[in-house]
């Protein structure tokens, strides 16, 4: 894997409210942009369709386009039969059909409304969930659904189907309020450590500044529901520069077995996943346990 990891350093934080959002910064951090699946999906390039038999765990993106389309781990797409999240970070390329792996966030719909779009990304406390559960491969969707019923529990978010997008919908405006005065982060920025109070939420971190750019405010949203819940519960301090350290050995100590890959990250209090294509970095999401 290439050497990225070792260039690693952390900015000053930048105060959202409750939420604090420390930068993670690489030098030169330029080179493979793809496109984000919003930009596909915008632009009509990009389709993602249900399986002639629908499935709960897998649907189909059509890439009509000349570029490389990257999904995340946790990126909700509504409609269709039912709202779903992306379950491992993955690429389609160019002019190619894909099976995604998916799992449902809507528990009590399955019916046709219409085709797919692009929707939030999933806070990090559900998509720690998918990394831990899919390990063992028992019960996730039904621990998917309890989380989601458990977010709208402490949250005081009501949805008819149980769907995660309804809950960020109900929070739109307290969500937006974190990012109404935030200015975009320096250039070399490629990831965020988020925090709230003593509890660190979080870490994504992505191939360059180029990717980061453009995901960047849906990211720290989905941090902002997470930080909600911790609103009224102190503010110590949390130890990033520790949490990145122990990210980055854990990192460093995989050696990817084929030229594109999911990886999973463990490490002393922590669990999360990285994706390599083409034998490079693209991206890691790693989360406390």
């Amino acid at each position: 894997m290439n050497n990225i990891f070792k260039k690693l350093t952390i900015g000053e934080p930048v105060f959202l409210r409750n939420l604090k959002v420390y930068p993670i910064k690489a030098e030169n951090s330029n080179g493979f942009s793809p496109a984000t699946v919003e930009e596909a999906v915008t632009s009509g390039t990009g389709e993602f369709r249900e399986l002639d038999t629908p499935e709960i765990n897998e649907i189909i993106f059509v890439n009509r386009g000349n570029e490389t389309v990257l999904m995340l781990d946790g990126e909700e797409i509504t409609g269709a039969f039912q709202n779903r999240i992306i379950a491992t970070s993955t690429i389609a390329k160019p002019n190619s059909n894909s099976r995604i792996p998916v799992v449902c966030a809507e528990e009590g719909r399955w019916d046709e409304i219409g085709g797919f779009k692009t929707g939030n990304y999933s806070y990090p406390r559900l998509r720690s969930l998918l990394i831990k559960k899919r390990q063992t491969r028992k019960d996730l969707q039904e621990k998917v659904w309890q989380e989601i019923q458990r977010k709208m529990t402490v949250t005081k978010t009501r949805s008819a189907t149980s769907s995660m997008h309804d809950i960020f919908n109900n929070l739109a405006d307290e969500i937006d309020r974190y990012i109404e005065d935030f200015q975009s982060m320096d250039h070399g920025t490629i990831g965020i450590i988020g925090s709230a109070g003593s509890r660190i939420l979080g870490c994504d971190i992505l191939r360059n500044s180029n990717i980061y750019k453009k995901i960047e405010k849906k990211l720290i949203k989905s941090y902002a529901l997470d930080a909600l819940e911790y609103m009224h519960k102190g503010n110590g301090r949390s130890n990033v520069n520790e949490f990145l350290a122990t990210t980055l050995a854990a990192l460093e100590k995989k050696r990817p077995a084929r030229e594109t890959q999911n990886i999973t990250i463990k490490g002393d209090g922590l669990i999360g996943q990285a994706f390599v294509y083409q034998n490079n970095f693209v991206h890691a999401s790693v989360f406390p346990v």
